[in-house]
């Protein structure tokens, strides 16, 4: 369990829908959006190992950091299927104004304590495997479209700590979302399974994982007040027993 205090900092917390590796677009936005004095939180797929290291550090530097200060932005990025989990360690985006969230992490503001777990399985996981393949056969350098160990991980002993510590657990981010909540499916489901044939079951296992998530904070007494998830590319606001779930689209962005 990793804990980030942002108590001295605004309370202004806003989470934030799939990035894919648009980080200059996200960058805008909060400059059009007129967004100022808070944290961003994106809940996954933000688009790390696609490119080398170096590109990322040259980006915040030379792309991101002065506007994300001068607005008193901080980006705090959940794991998602498409992000290298080497990314999320807490060492190699650890930067002033963007950082990203190790697996179980609990963010800290002055009215919150925010759970970030991140990680989905990917429909078109095949596909990239083969790409991958193909990439080697021709002898090119590439860098992984893939990960093997993408998806989330459902970890009792981490949520022990939870209790051990009298951390109250308010709202959760996740990149995909339990069995109940919508989409039932992600779109074209169907055709990827037809080349995979533990696809859906992996899908389901997930799912369900998820919402033992759910039932663990609840039946355990924790106020779940909001739980926030991108990684569908849709939007939809649903309750279930109280709790209301935020689905994001791609760079939605909704105050927590």
């Amino acid at each position: 369990m990793q804990w980030l205090d942002l108590s001295e900092r605004p309370d202004n917390i806003i989470a934030c829908g799939d990035v894919h590796g648009e980080f200059e677009a996200l960058a805008e936005k909060i400059t059009e959006y007129g967004i100022s004095d808070a944290t961003v939180v994106v809940a996954g797929d933000c688009g790390f190992g696609f490119e080398p290291w170096r590109f990322y550090d040259r980006l915040y530097r030379e792309r991101l950091h002065t506007r994300l200060e001068q607005a008193n932005v901080l980006l705090l990025m959940v794991r998602g299927n498409h992000d290298d989990p080497r990314y999320f360690d807490g060492e190699m985006i650890d930067y002033p104004c963007m950082k990203t969230l190790p697996d179980y992490t609990v963010v800290h503001t002055r009215s919150h304590n925010i759970l970030c777990i991140g990680g989905a399985v990917s429909v078109d996981r095949n596909f990239r495997l083969s790409m991958m393949d193909m990439h080697r056969m021709q002898g090119k350098r590439c860098l992984p479209l893939y990960w093997r160990d993408e998806a989330f991980r459902y970890d009792e002993r981490e949520l022990v700590i939870l209790i051990d510590e009298d951390v109250r657990i308010d709202t959760v981010v996740t990149h995909s979302a339990p069995s109940f909540c919508p989409p039932a499916a992600k779109r074209d489901l169907e055709h990827f399974c037809a080349g995979d044939e533990w696809l859906a079951d992996d899908i389901r296992h997930e799912r369900r994982d998820l919402e033992r998530l759910y039932r663990w904070l609840t039946v355990h007494g924790y106020p779940l007040h909001a739980w926030y998830y991108g990684h569908y590319h849709a939007s939809a606001t649903t309750v279930h027993d109280g709790t209301i779930f935020h689905l994001l689209d791609i760079m939605e962005m909704k105050g927590v």
